[in-house]
């Protein structure tokens, strides 16, 4: 059997064995609700709820034009569970009634708790200093901007942060902050949250620009650990692309917003949600068409040993 086939097939069958569909949090909506407290942060108000003795958080945009951020927040919420990297999530339809909901007529998610802490309030810990965020508006520089070198680098200083590079690169994830992004020393384990800030850039395509340019014009030259971190980004990406097909994620997309609300006739819907839900389902079309030439490129760069 051709060694590389034989690979992929225990790597696939590790994730089956490691996934779990993801969680349905509806049964929570008939237990006993207390509401606890409510934060009130730049963009969003986030409640602290009490359901049959455990904490859940109830998420809200404060703004009418980002309500459908809780459908792309559930659709990634929704990959990265099955890869045991995410909290769980789901969606308080706009004409649900729920403690944490502060404009009843617009749909928030409640969510389970993160283990541990961000990395942003851990200053002692050496993942204080990951910057894994690739693409922001006030980047100094192209060069900054993509899968940087130092991103690459910062792969290898945990076993899951390929993972989360590669999954942030299928979903179109650019808002990947200190903030974002839990670790619980204990268990020695990342938990990615807030990712409404997807399926809107093609961060594969960008990938792709960067590695060439770093290879073709820096002569980069990536260290063996480095190698081995995008060998994990490589298979990663390439279990994401097979197991999520284009038809089916989009098919996903709509099902969660219509749980939000975000049907024809509704009080939510408009032509601009509509037109914004057609940007999401051209955006994963064309990141999966980048996702598979990026897994391209990168089996030409660890082939050079």
């Amino acid at each position: 059997m051709n060694i590389r086939f034989f690979s992929m097939v225990l790597f696939c069958q590790f994730f089956s064995l490691l996934s779990n569909a993801p969680s349905d949090l509806s049964p929570l909506f008939r237990g006993k609700v207390t509401f606890l407290n409510t934060i009130e942060s730049k963009n969003c108000f986030i409640t602290y709820v009490m359901i049959d003795g455990d904490v859940y958080i109830v998420k809200q945009k404060k703004r009418a034009e980002k309500q459908l951020s809780v459908v792309k927040d559930a659709l990634a919420a929704y990959i990265a569970e099955d890869l045991n990297i995410a909290h769980q999530l789901d969606i308080i339809s706009c004409d649900k009634i729920f403690p944490g909901k502060i404009c009843s007529e617009w749909p928030a998610t409640i969510i389970t708790i993160a283990p541990g802490d961000t990395v942003r309030r851990q200053r002692n810990c050496i993942y204080n200093k990951l910057r894994l965020r690739q693409w922001w508006a006030k980047a100094p520089s192209y060069n900054d901007r993509g899968l940087t070198r130092e991103i690459i680098t910062q792969m290898t200083w945990h076993k899951q942060l390929p993972l989360i590079v590669a999954l942030d690169l299928f979903i179109g994830n650019s808002d990947r902050h200190c903030g974002n992004l839990f670790y619980e020393e204990e268990t020695d384990s990342f938990c990615a949250i807030d990712m409404d800030d997807t399926f809107n850039k093609d961060l594969c395509a960008l990938a792709c620009e960067k590695l060439v340019s770093m290879i073709q014009k820096d002569k980069v030259s990536f260290t063996r650990k480095e190698k081995n971190a995008l060998i994990k980004v490589r298979n990663y990406l390439r279990y994401l692309a097979v197991r999520y097909k284009p038809r089916d994620l989009i098919n996903k997309l709509y099902y969660f917003a219509r749980k939000a609300g975000f049907i024809p006739g509704a009080k939510i819907y408009s032509k601009s949600v509509a037109k914004k839900l057609n940007l999401f389902e051209e955006m994963i079309i064309k990141s999966h068409r980048s996702a598979y030439e990026l897994i391209a490129l990168l089996d030409e760069i660890v082939a050079k040993r």
